[in-house]
């Protein structure tokens, strides 16, 4: 049997804004009052109501009216369904200010109904939302039962045929006019109206009224959706006041990152890149684009990163609304830990080269990687730290380690090289390198040479130009 769980938020419309203050809030739809805060329901405002009723119930207490965005609400909806997706992968949005998830297959994984409850109420207070929540046999008596049962708490008096019959039928005036009709002519609850004969239903109601509660008591049944996350990260976390102190935004980072490695984790995923947008009064917006070197980099280290990049990148303005992007994704590559990891070694050399670039700024660490050259001093060059090197073709030819930019020339005394006041004796060589045909014609051979105290060099004979370079040294 199926269950299925409503998260009915009723207050997205406010929720959803990143304007949102302690202060009196009303959301305006179509010249009424279409949603408010806490503390506007307080001052006795309630949907439905003209604004000018409002201000005038309001008086003196600063009141706030913003239009509704129907964009935002849309926007959130998606992202607590991406959310949602950890508790199951059926699951769809409802009326535009719900969710349904069907549970059935998810009670042993979370450990009961109650745990799943637990489990949404911190996961939504987390990211800025409420609910009011319940459980049913079917979506449409989830939903009913979120108006009578915010609590969520019944969740086995839900799922029996006499509760549900015992509905009354001013809940489910949305699902249908005909329940307006209905009580006018003297039904009061759900039940009364199934025990009308099926047939006689539907002529006077109609078959879209007779499939609508056949839907609502479970005699039809649907195919669970399965709900497909989207191909790239996209959240956000309005902060409900102006900030611009990195240090006060702390939670809301860690919240996002907390949903990005959700993410990332339920879709098998990994990226190297993520990309931050922090939005202000008067269309103010800053960017702050974070890398690092291994894909699979965990949530703290990209929490670290960020706060290094900000103290960078300070704000000209206040924020309201901190946004979190990652489209750079690639498929996830299982990796395995070090069993005997060293007691000192607490830090990787990747993560050492992230901290030094978040800092310093990319453009202050590079790392050296081979280019296709023949010419020694042109068989290496400086990229950017992360970016992929081309691998080394294998030699069995002696190479040092440290090369010089330029070859120095070595001072040559008939068959005797000097080089620091010191006598050098060939012991290995000679290799020919030839390069440079299509400008300039380059013959060298080179040799390992070694000096008195025993130091070991790379040295070649220029032979069109009959003189003596140094290359580089040996370790």
């Amino acid at each position: 049997m199926q269950l299925w769980l409503c998260l009915r938020l009723s207050e997205l419309a406010v929720q959803c804004l990143p304007q949102r203050r302690p202060q009196a809030l009303a959301v305006i739809d179509r010249q009424r009052i279409y949603a408010v805060n806490a503390t506007a329901s307080l001052l006795g405002l309630e949907p439905g109501m003209d604004p000018a009723s409002a201000r005038a119930l309001a008086g003196e207490t600063p009141l706030q009216l913003l239009p509704r965005d129907p964009d935002m609400e849309s926007k959130a909806l998606e992202s607590l369904c991406c959310w949602a997706y950890g508790i199951t992968p059926h699951l769809y949005p409802f009326r535009d200010d719900c969710l349904m998830l069907e549970i059935g297959g998810s009670l042993k994984l979370f450990g009961g109904s109650d745990a799943i409850l637990r489990h949404c109420r911190k996961g939504l207070a987390g990211r800025g939302y409420s609910a009011d929540m319940a459980l049913g046999i079917t979506p449409l008596a989830a939903w009913s039962f979120s108006h009578i049962s915010s609590d969520g708490n019944s969740s086995k008096g839900c799922c029996e045929r006499e509760q549900l019959e015992k509905l009354p039928l001013r809940t489910l005036e949305p699902l249908h006019e005909q329940f307006i009709a209905l009580q006018r002519g003297g039904f009061t609850t759900l039940g009364e109206i199934l025990a009308l004969p099926g047939a006689s239903l539907s002529r006077r109601c109609g078959s879209q009224f007779r499939e609508l509660l056949q839907h609502l008591s479970g005699e039809v049944v649907p195919p669970p959706v399965h709900f497909e996350p989207p191909s790239c990260f996209a959240d956000s976390y309005p902060l409900g006041y102006p900030v611009r102190n990195h240090d006060e935004l702390g939670p809301a980072l860690e919240q996002l990152l907390t949903s990005l490695e959700d993410y990332l984790r339920q879709r098998q995923l990994q990226t190297r890149q993520i990309i931050w947008h922090f939005s202000g009064l008067n269309n103010y917006r800053e960017s702050l684009s974070v890398r690092t070197s291994e894909a699979r980099a965990p949530r703290q280290d990209w929490y670290r990163l960020t706060r290094l990049r900000l103290e960078r990148q300070p704000f000209a303005q206040e924020v309201e609304l901190v946004q979190l992007h990652a489209d750079q994704l690639e498929s996830a590559q299982p990796t395995s830990g070090d069993l005997f990891r060293q007691a000192g070694q607490s830090t990787s050399s990747s993560q050492l080269v992230d901290l030094l670039s978040n800092r310093l700024g990319a453009q202050a660490v590079n790392s050296l990687h081979y280019r296709d050259a023949h010419l020694p001093e042109h068989s290496s060059t400086k990229a950017p730290s992360g970016t992929t090197n081309t691998p080394c073709p294998k030699n069995t030819a002696q190479r040092p380690f440290w090369l010089l930019s330029e070859p120095e020339l070595l001072r040559h005394d008939g068959q005797q090289l000097w080089f620091w006041g010191s006598q050098l004796e060939l012991i290995y060589g000679p290799e020919r390198i030839e390069d440079g045909w299509w400008e300039r014609s380059t013959s060298r051979d080179y040799f390992v040479a070694r000096n008195t105290q025993g130091q070991r060099f790379w040295v070649f004979h220029e032979r069109r130009q009959q003189r003596w370079f140094m290359q580089g040294f040996f370790a």
